[in-house]
C-alpha cells in the first residue's frame, strides 16, 4: 500500500512538472504573422524565398523540411550560419540581430509557410472524385449525388484548416452513409487529398477571397483543447501523461502540410471512431480555429524535444565547445561560463543567442584555427539537455528562471 501511494505521488509529481514546463514553454504565442513582418524587415527576404516569393540566393524555406521542426531549424542556421553571414558580407548587406520575441514570430512563420501545399492536379482529383466514388454521394453545383452535402458550399474556402476540419467533422456521417450502400471507406495517400481539394475549387469556380482568423493560432489553447476534446484519452504527450491506445504524440514525426495532414486524419478516423466508441467518448470535433490551435500545440512540441544529456556531453566534447566553455561554476574560459545561463535552452533561443553572437565567435575560432561546429538534429537536441543539465546543477531550483536577457 505505501509503495502504490509513493509511485502515485511520484507520478502525481512528474505530471505537475511536465505542467509547469509546458506552461512556461507556451507563456507567449508567437505571432506567425508578425514573424513573416520581422522575415521582411530583417532582410531575410533578400535570400530566401518563401512560396516562390522573394531572393534565389537561398532555397525556399516553405519547401525546407527543416522549418516545419524547431530542432531542425535551430541546428541547420547554427550549421549553415557561417556561409551565411560570408553571403550577406558579399551582398554588402546588414547582419541582422533579433529580440527573443522576433526569433520566436519568426519560427512560427516559417513553420506555418513550410505547412501550405504545393498546388493540386485537378484532373488527378476528377479521376479520384470518381475512383473513390465520392460522386455517388456529393454533388458539385448539382451535379452529382445527393446524399451529402453540395461541396460547392465550402469549395470558396481558403483557409487549409478549414478543410482538414471540414473533412474530419463529415467521417462519421460517411460511416453511416457508407454502411448503408456497401461501399468501402475510402482512403488517400500522398498528394491525393490536395488534387482532390484543387479539383472541387476549379468545378466550383470559388473565388479566391481568403478566410482570415480572428487571431494567430495559440499553442497554449491548443494544448486546452488537446484535453478537453479527450484526445488525451488516447494519445500521450511524454511518458508522464495520457493514454495508450495511440502513438505518443510528442515522439512521433507528424505530417507539417495540411493535405498530408488531412491524409492521416481521414484514414485514421475510422479506427478512431471505434476506438472512442469502445471508451464512450464521444468523437471530437473541431471548430477551424480549433483544429489550427491544437495543431500549433502539436508543431511546438517540437521546441521541446527529448534530449540525452550524457549523449548531449559527449557530443559537447567532441565538437570542442569545451576549448571556448566552462561547464563548471568555477571553471573559466573565453566564451560564457554556461553555468551561468539565466534564459532557458531552447531551439528558438540557442539560434538567437548563435546568431546575434556567432560572428564574433567564428572570427576567436578562426583566430585558433577551430572548425565551426556542425549539429544534426539529434546532436542540437542532446546538447541542449546537457546544457540544461549543467543549469539545473548548478542553480538551486528557486533561482531558475526563464529570462529574456542575453547571458
Amino acid at each position: 500500500m505505501t509503495t502504490n501511494i509513493a509511485t502515485r505521488k511520484h507520478v502525481l509529481m512528474t505530471i505537475a512538472v511536465s505542467v509547469a514546463l509546458a506552461a512556461c514553454a507556451l507563456a507567449r504565442n508567437p505571432d506567425p504573422k508578425v514573424g513573416m513582418k520581422v522575415f521582411w524587415d530583417k532582410g531575410c527576404i533578400h535570400c530566401h524565398p518563401v512560396l516562390g516569393e522573394g531572393g534565389n540566393i537561398g532555397p525556399d524555406l516553405s519547401r525546407s523540411p527543416s522549418t516545419a521542426d524547431g530542432v531542425e531549424l535551430a541546428a541547420a542556421m547554427w550549421s549553415h550560419a557561417p556561409q551565411m553571414w560570408q553571403r550577406i558580407s558579399q551582398e554588402s548587406l546588414q547582419l541582422p540581430t533579433f529580440q527573443a520575441d522576433e526569433m520566436e514570430d519568426l519560427f512560427a512563420f516559417l513553420a506555418m509557410a513550410r505547412s501550405f501545399d504545393e498546388p493540386g492536379n485537378a484532373a488527378a482529383g476528377m479521376q479520384l472524385f470518381r475512383a473513390k466514388r465520392c460522386v455517388e454521394c456529393h454533388s458539385i453545383r448539382g451535379q452529382g449525388g445527393k446524399v451529402g452535402p453540395d461541396l460547392a458550399t465550402v469549395a470558396s474556402n481558403r483557409n487549409p484548416v478549414a478543410w482538414v476540419t471540414a473533412m474530419w467533422n463529415h467521417a462519421p456521417g460517411m460511416f453511416r452513409a457508407l454502411a448503408v450502400k456497401g461501399v468501402q471507406f475510402p482512403r488517400f495517400e500522398r498528394s491525393e487529398m490536395v488534387d482532390l481539394e484543387s479539383y472541387i475549387r476549379s468545378a466550383a469556380g470559388a473565388g479566391t477571397k481568403q478566410q482570415i482568423y480572428l487571431r494567430p493560432a495559440a499553442a497554449g489553447q491548443g494544448a486546452v483543447l488537446f484535453r478537453t476534446k479527450q484526445c488525451i484519452r488516447c494519445h500521450s504527450i511524454g511518458a508522464a501523461e495520457g493514454g495508450r491506445l495511440g502513438p505518443d504524440l510528442s515522439r512521433v514525426a507528424l505530417p507539417r502540410r495540411f493535405g498530408e495532414i488531412a491524409v492521416v486524419m481521414w484514414n485514421h478516423a475510422p479506427e478512431m471512431e471505434r476506438l472512442v466508441a469502445a471508451q464512450s467518448i464521444p468523437y471530437p470535433k473541431f471548430e477551424a480555429q480549433e483544429l489550427a490551435d491544437v495543431l500549433s500545440y502539436l508543431n511546438s512540441l517540437s521546441l521541446n524535444r527529448p534530449g540525452n544529456p550524457t549523449a548531449g556531453a559527449a557530443t559537447f566534447a567532441a565538437k570542442g565547445c569545451t576549448a571556448c566553455h566552462a561547464t563548471t561554476a568555477s571553471g573559466k574560459g573565453v566564451g560564457p561560463n554556461l553555468t551561468r545561463l539565466q534564459q532557458s535552452l531552447t531551439p528558438v533561443s540557442i539560434a538567437r543567442m548563435m546568431w546575434n553572437h556567432g560572428p564574433a565567435m567564428l572570427q576567436r575560432m578562426e583566430k585558433s584555427s577551430i572548425e565551426w561546429p556542425a549539429f544534426n538534429t539529434k546532436e542540437l537536441a542532446d546538447t541542449l539537455a546537457y546544457l540544461a543539465s549543467i543549469q539545473a546543477r548548478s542553480q538551486p531550483t528557486s533561482q531558475l528562471k526563464i529570462s529574456a536577457e542575453e547571458p
